[in-house]
């Protein structure tokens, strides 16, 4: 239902740029979230493996919100019995790698062991992101018209300057929350082709 509203389709296009950037190594996303993550994690007893838990639960929802997706939106149209069994199942899921990997020996054996090979990856899964933000442009654009697509390119490229900008200190800062504005105008703009003839 929300991919039938085109500025929730242009969010969504400015949220694969961002995450884009972020493997492509342009800007760092979550850095100060992510050390506060390990440090919790890094605690002993209990509340080290909770923590642990919870940070491998907030690494890995991006790379599977795509898919979890479908069974989020079933989940909430279901009975509570029904919903808390798909919550379990996904919980389950997300849980299983890290269980393996660390209860059975011949399965960190067949881990591949780290290297530079990981940032390449990392900067080669940028592209299909960014294919995806392209489609979620063309999906606005047939829904509303290719202004209305022009005006979102022109915001995610505003957002990309912004995102781009802010670690450039304090009057990059200041750039960067403009070039940001300007990317949530131009992507909530539309244009009159949205209700005139195709």
């Amino acid at each position: 239902f929300q991919l039938q509203s085109p500025g929730f389709v242009i969010a969504l296009a400015y949220l694969f740029v961002a995450m884009g950037l972020s493997l492509s190594g342009l800007v760092v996303v979550g850095a100060g979230i992510m050390g506060a993550g390990s440090d919790l994690a890094n605690r002993g007893g209990l509340s080290g493996s909770f923590f642990t838990g919870v940070l491998a639960v907030v690494v890995a929802s991006p790379c599977t919100a795509p898919l979890m997706g479908t069974a989020l939106g079933f989940a909430i149209t279901q009975p509570p019995a029904i919903a808390l069994l798909v919550f379990a199942a996904l919980g389950a899921g997300m849980a299983a790698p890290l269980l393996v990997l660390g209860y059975s020996t011949m399965a960190r054996r067949l881990m591949p062991r780290p290297g530079p090979w990981m940032e390449t990856l990392k900067q080669l899964l940028a592209f299909p992101l960014y294919g995806t933000a392209i489609w979620l442009l063309w999906v606005a654009g047939r829904q509303t018209g290719v202004n209305t697509m022009t005006a979102a390119l022109a915001g995610a490229l505003a957002l990309t300057l912004g995102l781009w900008l802010w670690r450039r200190g304090r009057w990059g800062k200041a750039t960067a929350v403009a070039c940001m504005a300007a990317a949530i105008g131009l992507g909530s703009w539309r244009s009159l082709d949205e209700h005139g003839p195709q």
